[in-house]
């Protein structure tokens, strides 16, 4: 058997670690002496601790590996690796695009332009009443996917075929990242029941985004300097119509969305 600071030597993880992974009953020593209180590792154990190391560098948390360390399957644990991996992916996507976004504010700077300073151009259109099947909930915007999962579902429980773009109403006067009220939905060309609404903004102000989803901030400021440049002011709530996205097979740069603010004089 080894000593804790053996076996931290060999490892390289300091005793004090491996006090605390004792401690939560990550890694627990094969043998503490009853006399002295001292700790002591098989010499197995040094695979288990290269394990917990791996893992961590994988940004697994410390009750995962210990779940992973519990079940010893391995089939299990492929599960979670590519799920980690296609987080990391998704990172890793995030990060390229800030970069591209980085380097293209380089450029205008060097060019002596504002960076904020974005080109949208802002129409009026008078929306006539839409007939929307649609779902209303407090959600975060990371369960965007997990709402519009749920909007399908009901269209293809209630036999409704969508009729136009899907679409997004907040309701909130302010957004809560985290907790906002939300409405998804879509037209439908007839419909009844206790989703079916018809959405009725009036004359509007819109204009379109080309772009991620989650890059919209710019065109939303620029539609409230129109406003309040045009001397308008809000009338509803704002909605997002998405008109080319990731059903459409085109990457998040070729996205097309449609902003609206119902307005009046």
């Amino acid at each position: 058997m080894l000593t804790i600071g053996e076996f931290s030597r060999i490892s390289r993880v300091s005793t004090k670690t491996l006090r605390y992974y004792d401690q939560i009953g990550l890694l627990k020593p094969g043998f503490v002496s009853k006399n002295s209180g001292y700790r002591y590792y098989e010499v197995s154990q040094l695979r288990d601790m290269l394990l917990i190391s791996r893992l961590k560098r994988y940004r697994f948390s410390l009750p995962e590996i210990s779940a992973v360390l519990a079940t010893r399957d391995n089939g299990r644990l492929a599960e979670l690796l590519q799920a980690k991996k296609e987080e990391f992916l998704r990172q890793i996507e995030d990060q390229q695009h800030l970069l591209l976004q980085m380097e293209q504010d380089i450029e205008k700077i060097e060019r002596c332009e504002n960076i904020m300073q974005a080109n949208y151009l802002v129409k009026t259109v008078e929306i006539q009443p839409k007939t929307i099947y649609s779902l209303r909930r407090e959600m975060s915007v990371r369960d965007f996917a997990e709402a519009f999962g749920a909007l399908c579902a009901g269209l293809e429980k209630n036999r409704l075929k969508p009729a136009g773009p899907f679409l997004s109403v907040y309701h909130d006067e302010e957004f809560n990242h985290d907790c906002t009220d939300i409405e998804v939905g879509v037209e439908v060309a007839v419909g009844s029941g206790e989703q079916v609404r018809t959405l009725a903004p009036g004359l509007c102000c819109f204009a379109t985004h080309i772009g991620p989803y989650d890059d919209f901030t710019p065109c939303y400021t620029a539609l409230m300097e129109w406003i309040e440049r045009e001397g308008y002011t809000v009338a509803g709530p704002p909605f997002e119509l998405y008109i080319k996205g990731c059903d459409d097979n085109v990457p998040p740069s070729e996205y097309v969305t449609e902003i609206y603010f119902p307005i009046k004089k």
